[in-house]
């Protein structure tokens, strides 16, 4: 898949996020801090991301602002990709925890948001995207699921525990399942997903 097109499936996924278009210093500052008022129900300004919500709304005006997720938030508004998001679905979401992103090697996180980095981190948010809508039922033990970007993951389910395990064999464990959009679904994860290296 070409950039241009993984630049299209980002942009969605941004769309389902909700966030602004214009970026300050201080709009980043508060983006990466979690607001104090959480409440249980999903959609809410600081809640915490619950499993089984729908949101009643398409993936454009689905305001997924998670306490939990403030830094993928502020990855999206850094990349600029909300700037030309397109709402086009189904599709589904794998969505890193700021727990997630804090695994990650000192210093990676910092960079990926660097200008200079932008094609990365684009291709990087679009691996955690799949064309179609899957719900936590339909996946099951051993699939195999087919990124936007080309990439693949493997679906892990034992019981109730569903893991997906990325190109470069980690794993992430859903933590929150099937936040429901009308045109998409979203999964809460708690590792990045990272593909083969020099894979898509």
């Amino acid at each position: 898949m070409t950039t241009k097109s993984c630049f299209g499936w980002a942009m969605g996924f941004a769309l389902l996020i909700g966030v602004n278009t214009t970026i300050t210093a201080q709009d980043q500052n508060t983006a990466a801090q979690p607001t104090a008022a959480a409440t249980s129900t999903m959609g809410m300004p600081g809640a915490n991301l619950k499993s089984g919500v729908s949101t009643g709304k398409d993936l454009a005006i689905s305001a997924a602002k998670s306490a939990d997720h403030t830094i993928l938030f502020r990855a999206l508004r850094v990349s600029g990709l909300t700037e030309q998001a397109s709402s086009k679905g189904p599709f589904t979401v794998f969505a890193p925890t700021n727990e997630a992103f804090n695994k990650l090697p000192e210093g990676t996180v910092d960079g990926l948001l660097q200008p200079a980095a932008k094609g990365k981190l684009v291709k990087l948010l679009a691996y955690h995207v799949v064309k179609g809508k899957l719900t936590s039922d339909q996946l099951q033990d051993g699939q195999k699921l087919k990124t936007v970007t080309g990439g693949t993951l493997t679906v892990g389910k034992q019981g109730d525990t569903v893991t997906i395990t990325d190109g470069a064999g980690n794993t992430a464990t859903v933590n929150a399942a099937d936040v429901e959009t009308t045109n998409g679904i979203v999964h809460s994860i708690d590792t990045v997903l990272m593909p083969a290296e020099g894979g898509k």
